[in-house]
């Protein structure tokens, strides 16, 4: 008890520990005020928020209190350096969750976190993003934070360590119990269906943040055992069914994400020169065709396009994302067409790493992947490569591949943002007696002439698969609507987006994108009519493909037969006649593939392909010859087999540009600084792809060792 009491004694305030313990809290005041006024884009809508949610105000003030008051212990050099890190990580943080709430209407989630790099890349080419309001808000918040730290440089060593120590301890318990109870922000009114916008808006930026987490912990599901997922799997294979399987009729199927691809003639108010989609339309006409009900407004791509390959749905991940939480193999349409004899190969004209594609194509089965980097010499709409050319290396694999081909091809040149100048002169192919502003007038204009392109490198496509003559089944699919302005700016001047995005109507405008299934070995069979959720649309690929099915999706094709065709929002499951029973045992399977024992994959033995490589194949050096120039100056000419045009010669550790004359054959000039001894030493010779920061080899070649003489 004495000890206690003497304990007690020693953090009584002296008047530097109170002076101190007031810095702090005008510190922490300081910050939450930038936070949210970046976030909410006005002190007023703070000062309204602080108001009318004051718990959340008051835990918010007190977590960020507690995190200064859990470093007081450190060396003070560390301590101010970690204050101004930490502020400056909030600024950065709040105000990007403010920019992708501007672009997509989506907050900061969790998931985002898996993306830092894919946001990072593509801020690079977004103008106007940040203005003169961000920057002076930055060189204020620098100024007032050296104003803090000057302060707490004084106040600090004043106060005793054991004291300080002490406080810190306290601190750290407080910032856990926050932490892991985030209903304490919303106390009474906390509820996890609570829509992610109107959280960040009512719990404010940490409190929802901190709610996301929690809600983004996938609980083991009731009832999830070995017996249950092998019930579900034995009557889901015993279930008849009226589609038919021939190992026999293998035709090759490609499946085109095409980026951000949407139909601009539903903007009613918006007058076009021309239609930018005639082709695609064209197929639409003749072909079953509708719309597929995606989960992402203007971005998260790789959710919908994993959708189709693997049958999971991303209404039943917690955030409505889930390629962040693939870290194994699972079940694919990869899998499931290289079982019955395919090969398998995904070609994008993107960043191999985007959305983490080159680990997660090897893991759902593909057994090569020709990303940006592997295409030669290619030209660019922009900063993207045309994706006429991404068609025309599709053709070029039906027909240097021996056997069917699944091809998964996702595009890309008409990725937003559409405030960029990608065309030396811009056509005005769409205009409106609306009162827009030059600026979306602009991005109407760009989006429709990126169309147009869309347009012609799927008549490239269709037309070359028409003329290699081979039964070929082609789905093409949008995988979200783009964002055409910040904060939907040419919707809503178009009239498009009316009010309140969360009814049933807006929902449905904001998230159909089209949909068609060419083929031609269908004859005279009935045009459908389509409107389906990604992930339904791999077991109607195999069903019209005559394939066999996992569980997985046949489950989904099942539930398809059935009726339930989509799967929406919980919130608009009576509007589209779903009900959540009829789930539970596809929702089981998932968790069972992404996060459980996988008892549904029995027997059937997962694994990557050995084999799995980036572009054609590996990289081979068979030969390399020395040609001598002039004095101390050698060409080397390298042969071998899967050169690229990008690809890096090293000698001897160092990068050495290269020449390319094709795929067999690279070479180099290198000068030697006049010691005979480089002449007649060894040197060792390999060639290399490198990922976009110059540094990280992704694909590389054996090595050969030569001399010059």
């Amino acid at each position: 008890m004495k000890g206690i009491n003497h304990l007690v004694s020693n953090i009584r305030p002296s008047k530097s520990g109170l002076l101190l313990a007031l810095t702090a809290g005008a510190f922490s005041l300081f910050t939450l005020m930038i936070i949210e006024v970046i976030h909410r884009d006005s002190f007023t809508a703070f000062f309204a928020w602080a108001s009318s949610s004051t718990v959340s105000f008051v835990i918010t003030f007190f977590l960020l209190f507690f995190l200064v008051g859990a470093l007081l212990f450190l060396p003070t050099i560390l301590f101010i350096t970690l204050i101004i890190v930490e502020t400056i990580f909030l600024f950065i943080v709040s105000l990007g969750s403010f920019i992708k709430f501007q672009l997509r209407g989506e907050y900061f989630t969790p998931a985002d976190l898996y993306a830092l790099n894919e946001g990072a890349d593509i801020s690079t080419l977004m103008n106007d993003l940040i203005g003169w309001k961000e920057i002076a808000g930055f060189v204020v918040t620098l100024l007032l934070l050296l104003v803090f730290c000057l302060f707490f440089v004084r106040l600090k060593n004043r106060v005793s360590f054991r004291k300080r120590l002490i406080l810190s301890a306290i601190s750290i318990l407080c910032i856990a119990i926050i932490c892991t109870q985030p209903s304490l922000f919303t106390f009474r009114s906390y509820s996890k269906e609570v829509p992610t916008v109107e959280s960040y808006r009512v719990f404010g930026f940490v409190g929802a943040y901190l709610t996301l987490v929690e809600k983004a912990i996938i609980a083991v599901p009731d009832h999830y055992d070995k017996d249950e997922v092998e019930k579900i799997v034995k009557t889901v294979n015993a279930t008849p069914t009226e589609d038919v399987v021939d190992p026999d009729f293998q035709p090759n199927i490609i499946v085109v994400l095409a980026e951000a691809m949407w139909d601009p003639l539903l903007l009613k108010n918006a007058d076009f020169k021309e239609d930018p989609l005639p082709y695609f339309r064209s197929l639409m006409q003749n072909y079953s065709s509708g719309s597929l009900l995606t989960h992402v407004y203007g971005g998260g791509t790789f959710n919908t396009e994993l959708e189709v390959l693997s049958g999971l749905s991303t209404r039943f991940a917690p955030e409505e994302v889930y390629y962040n939480q693939v870290n194994r193999p699972i079940d694919s349409l990869a899998y499931l067409l290289r079982k019955q004899g395919y090969h398998a190969t995904a070609i994008h004209n993107f960043k191999n790493w985007y959305y983490t594609r080159k680990d997660i194509y090897e893991l759902i089965g593909f057994e090569r992947f020709f990303s940006m980097e592997f295409f030669n010499n290619p030209s660019y709409i922009g900063p993207y490569i045309d994706d006429r050319i991404l068609m025309k290396k599709a053709l070029s694999e039906l027909k240097n591949t021996k056997g069917p081909d699944f091809l998964n091809v996702v595009t890309v040149a008409s990725h937003g943002p559409y405030n960029d100048i990608r065309y030396k002169d811009l056509p005005i192919l769409a205009t409106s007696s609306r009162n827009m502003t030059e600026l979306s007038k602009y991005i109407l204009n760009l989006y429709t002439n990126l169309l147009k392109d869309v347009d012609d490198s799927i008549r490239i496509l269709i037309e070359g698969v028409k003329e290699i003559d081979e039964p070929t089944m082609v789905v093409i699919y949008g995988d979200h609507l783009p964002f055409l302005g910040e904060e939907y700016a040419v919707y809503r001047e178009l009239d498009y987006f009316h009010g309140d995005l969360n009814n049933h109507e807006e929902y449905k405008k904001m998230y159909q994108t089209p949909l068609v299934v060419w083929d031609n070995f269908g004859g005279e069979t009935k045009k459908e009519d389509l409107r389906m959720t990604p992930n339904f649309l791999g077991s109607y690929i195999l069903a019209n493909a005559k394939k066999e099915m996992s569980p997985i999706f046949r489950l989904s094709r099942d539930l398809y037969k059935q009726g339930d065709t989509v799967i929406p929002k919980k919130t608009f499951y009576e509007e589209e006649g779903v009900r959540e029973e009829d789930l539970m045992d596809y929702q089981l399977l998932q968790y069972d593939a992404l996060k459980g024992k996988q008892y549904s994959y029995a027997n059937r033995n997962l694994k990557p392909f050995a084999g799995y490589v980036l572009g054609n194949g590996k990289i081979k050096i068979d030969s390399v010859q020395v040609e001598k120039e002039n004095k101390g100056t050698y060409r080397l000419n390298i042969r071998g087999e899967n050169f690229v045009s990008g690809a890096t010669i090293f000698i001897d550790g160092k990068k050495k540009k290269i020449k390319f004359t094709n795929e067999n054959l690279i070479s180099t000039t290198i000068k030697m600084n006049g010691d005979s001894s480089d002449e007649t030493s060894p040197h060792e010779i390999r060639v290399a792809v490198l990922d976009d920061d110059g540094k990280t080899i992704i694909e590389e070649s054996n090595s050969k060792t030569i001399k010059l003489k």
